[in-house]
């Protein structure tokens, strides 16, 4: 189950609801930071990640292209191991007609997300796990399967292979 917070739009204009949370300079630093992490090697991606707040286990491979949500990139956790393919999109916020909702994104250990997946705000994705290309992740996905489509679907992994 999702685990997201939701603000009630007072005037009917969800995108103006961040400023209450979060102060603009902030967003700008994280774009910056975000820009700069696009176009430097894949080793020295991390760096600038963590700069913006998003917490970063050891060996996490990030390919070119990723984008963090650059309002709240310190709910963005991803752990050991991990591979983060081309061009995937990771938004700890949405706008809806009548609110603003964000949450945390986990990223359990030895997960690879695969290239142009879409990960919406408060999901974790279990441990183990493969997230095929392209995919839209909304909804927690468990250790060791294989999550894929839209809608998304399962298929558990087998371990002897």
């Amino acid at each position: 189950m999702r685990n997201i917070i939701k603000i009630k739009s007072e005037t009917g204009e969800s995108s103006y609801c961040w400023i209450k949370i979060k102060p603009i300079y902030q967003v700008l630093f994280n774009w910056l930071m975000a820009k700069i992490a696009s176009i430097v090697p894949i080793k020295s991606k991390p760096f600038f990640y963590r700069l913006m707040g998003i917490k970063i286990g050891k060996n996490v491979q990030i390919m070119p292209q990723f984008k963090a949500d650059i309002f709240f990139p310190e709910l963005i956790t991803i752990e050991d191991g991990c591979v983060i393919g081309q061009d995937a999109f990771f938004t700890c916020h949405e706008f809806n007609t009548k609110e603003f909702r964000y949450g945390p994104i986990t990223i359990k250990e030895n997960v690879l997300i695969g290239a142009r997946s879409f990960v919406l705000p408060g999901v974790t994705i279990g441990e183990n796990s493969l997230v095929s290309a392209m995919t839209l992740v909304y909804k927690d996905v468990p250790s060791n399967v294989l999550a894929f489509g839209s809608p998304l679907q399962f298929k558990k992994l087998d371990k002897k292979k």
